[in-house]
């Protein structure tokens, strides 16, 4: 089994964070967990979304971001961002959105965790750290980070391993779906490939058959 070392783990309660814009109300700025903590299948103990028609729900439980992606964003902006600078749940060493595909399975601590879709930089990520190119580079390089539906809740502690359980044969990755929602946008035949696979999120499910 492939294993991948998680950095950290961090939830969040929606704050109110003073930006060069104004103030913004946002579960952004998330905390790590020293402590073993529980993973449902809406979301960890104590991790909430200020945006619940954008964020949250049953597909997007858990956000991850590839902790190698950060020295990237070092080198580009010549500045330090510490885990989880980026509102991700957690940080993981190693995967890769060109290679993890939506429907492929996880294990970490007691739980199950299917990738379901990319997560979608947005404008509170170039608030908060006060980049306003910020998320159209994420965009542009393919480092988005994604999404996972938990499929057993339990126990997770901040020493587990992320573990590859499951390769879906379809192979349809984070990168494929990017791909049409940013890229190649008028690609039915692409669209259609990502659409028949049954792990895929609801909503990008329902945006993509407008598409078609």
């Amino acid at each position: 089994m492939t294993h991948f070392n998680v950095e950290a783990i961090s939830v969040g309660k929606p704050v109110i964070l003073k930006t060069d814009k104004g103030p913004l109300k946002t579960a952004i700025q998330k905390q790590r967990v020293e402590e073993p903590i529980r993973l449902s299948r809406l979301n960890f103990t104590g991790d909430y979304q200020a945006d619940q028609k954008h964020h949250g729900g049953p597909d997007k439980a858990v956000c991850l971001y590839p902790a190698q992606h950060y020295r990237h964003w070092e080198e580009e902006y010549q500045r330090e961002f510490p885990y989880p600078s980026f509102g991700e749940n957690i940080t993981v060493n190693g995967v890769d959105e060109r290679e993890t595909a939506i429907g492929d399975q996880f294990i970490l601590g007691e739980t199950e965790l299917e990738v379901t879709e990319p997560r979608k930089p947005c404008y509170i990520i170039a608030r908060k750290h006060g980049l306003l190119d910020f998320p159209e580079k994420m965009i542009d390089k393919g480092l988005s980070g994604l999404y996972l539906r938990v499929i057993k809740e339990g126990i997770v502690s901040p020493k587990d391993k992320l573990i590859l359980k499951h390769k879906d044969p379809r192979q349809v990755t984070i990168d494929d779906v990017n791909d049409v929602f940013f890229r190649d946008k008028n690609n039915k035949a692409k669209v259609s490939r990502i659409l028949e696979v049954p792990a895929l999120a609801a909503g990008v499910r329902a945006s993509l058959q407008k598409k078609l």
